[in-house]
């Protein structure tokens, strides 16, 4: 289970209660992955040859990194609130903005700011407002200047997801703002197959 930019286990923890004697369950902490460059090899050496892989936002880029690299080790693959989509001008320019505003004015006016595009609901944002603090607080320095610069410059997934033979999820809201319905939709069209659960309540 790989989490999203300035997030932790944390955001899983309803899976984990489900899925406890269930699966078992790896829960990537990318601190623990070194420089950028090695985190997909450092995880490929940690996984077992076969296994499954959930992504929520930047963790869906990196569930398609792992696949684009290791293909016939992936059986299964959920998407959640992410997309396939490479770098761009504009995520490259967020992602310098992203980095400007953790080292003048630290993490948690990061979160601060980037929170009303997490959740399209207030009541929802106030609810979870201290859990992204928090996360945010307690991603290392190091770690969230990685998860911008490899955002920043990401390669395109479009062409692993649409060789992958394995069942695929794909979970979004229909009022995310982040990854649009029609970045989830350019997926489906990648993968007829895949299987979309749509949150309508739009969290």
């Amino acid at each position: 289970m790989l989490a999203g930019t300035l997030c932790d286990a944390r955001v899983f923890a309803r899976q984990r209660r489900v899925l406890r004697g269930v699966a078992r369950l790896v829960l990537v902490d990318y601190s623990r992955l070194g420089p950028v460059q090695q985190w997909a090899p450092r995880l490929l050496r940690q996984l077992p040859p076969k296994f499954s892989v959930a992504g929520f936002s930047l963790g869906g880029l990196w569930a398609l990194e792992l696949l684009r690299q290791a293909p016939q080790r992936i059986e299964r693959i959920a998407m959640i609130a992410s997309n396939a989509q490479g770098a761009s001008a504009p995520g490259r320019r967020k992602s310098a903005w992203l980095r400007k505003m953790w080292h003048d004015r630290g993490p948690a006016e990061v979160a601060r700011h980037v929170k009303p595009a997490y959740f399209h609901h207030e009541a929802v944002r106030r609810r979870h407002a201290d859990l992204v603090r928090a996360m945010a607080l307690g991603t290392p320095r190091r770690t969230a200047f990685a998860q911008f610069d490899w955002a920043a410059r990401r390669p395109d997934g479009s062409a692993a997801l649409a060789a992958f033979q394995g069942p695929l999820l794909l979970v979004s809201g229909n009022s995310d703002r982040l990854c649009p319905p029609a970045w989830q939709q350019a997926m489906r069209d990648l993968q007829p197959r895949a299987y979309r659960g749509e949150d309508r309540a739009a969290l």
